[in-house]
């Protein structure tokens, strides 16, 4: 039996106009590695949105934009020695500029819009993220300790990254090949709060890639202050069953205001998030 299996550089993926460079490597000799890559690739930008495939993506269609795109990824794993993994990827671009938004404009989150949370298809809440909710509450109207607990369990380099945590990835990575399952996800605050505003909750590839080709895009483009899409991220997300915000979540569970919030109860609330529905 072979021991290894290559994919040469040579190979070419493509998609409508746009083409992709693997390499992969597979040896078993005896523990098994993995050298996966995607060698340097540039595109054209309007190329590169116009050539992704319809009706895998909801947000993207109609997005346009001008400029050139870069994007490498490196993927080296010794299961031997798991903590040894290397993963360095990146997208960035050159004169980048956006000439139109698809069904949804991202620029959105910067003024008070409808929020609508689904659960296996089914609408359980809809809510309005702005001062007209009742239960809304403003960045700096927020506990400092609840901020710094959320910040440190969920994404602490948030205020500092550009949406993506290769570090965080990273160790996500060796955590679920270690475990063998999936144990640990590796999504910023950017991401997550993505994912629920703008995306579904199936766990499909396309989703997740659209899900990181929306967070550049915001990110890199600066379409939305960080301290904004933190205080969205706080007053949306699930804190219960039925519970959503930090508006309600502090009421249900102490009776308080957030900004009454000490360092015990912020870290009780920081360590419901990952799994609301247990409470």
């Amino acid at each position: 039996k072979p021991n290894s299996i290559e994919l040469d550089s040579n190979s070419i993926i493509s998609v409508n106009t746009i083409s992709l460079h693997p390499y992969c490597l597979i040896k078993k000799n005896p523990q098994m590695t993995v050298d996966f890559k995607i060698c340097p690739q540039i595109w054209d930008a309007a190329s590169f949105f116009n050539s992704l495939p319809e009706g895998m993506f909801t947000s993207l269609p109609g997005f346009k934009a001008s400029g050139k795109l870069r994007f490498f990824l490196n993927l080296s794993l010794d299961m031997s020695q798991i903590d040894s993994l290397i993963f360095n990827a990146a997208l960035t671009s050159e004169e980048f500029r956006i000439h139109g938004y698809g069904i949804d404009d991202y620029r959105m989150l910067n003024n008070e819009f409808i929020y609508s949370f689904y659960d296996k298809g089914e609408l359980i809440a809809s809510f309005p993220v702005g001062l007209s909710n009742p239960y809304f509450v403003p960045l700096d109207q927020i506990s400092p300790w609840l901020k710094i607990s959320v910040l440190t369990s969920e994404d602490g380099s948030f205020f500092h990254h550009r949406g993506f945590n290769q570090k965080a990835i990273r160790e996500s990575l060796i955590t679920n090949i270690k475990r063998g399952r999936f144990v640990r996800g590796g999504s910023t605050i950017s991401m997550q709060l993505v994912k629920n505003v703008f995306l579904t909750r199936n766990k499909t590839i396309a989703r997740k890639l659209e899900e990181l080709l929306i967070v550049w895009i915001i990110e890199q483009n600066r379409l939305v202050s960080k301290d904004r899409m933190f205080e969205i991220y706080l007053n949306i997300i699930e804190w219960g069953p039925g519970v959503f915000g930090i508006g309600q979540a502090s009421k249900f569970y102490f009776g308080k205001n957030p900004s009454e919030l000490n360092l015990q109860e912020s870290i009780f609330l920081a360590g419901i998030i990952p799994f609301p529905k247990r409470y």
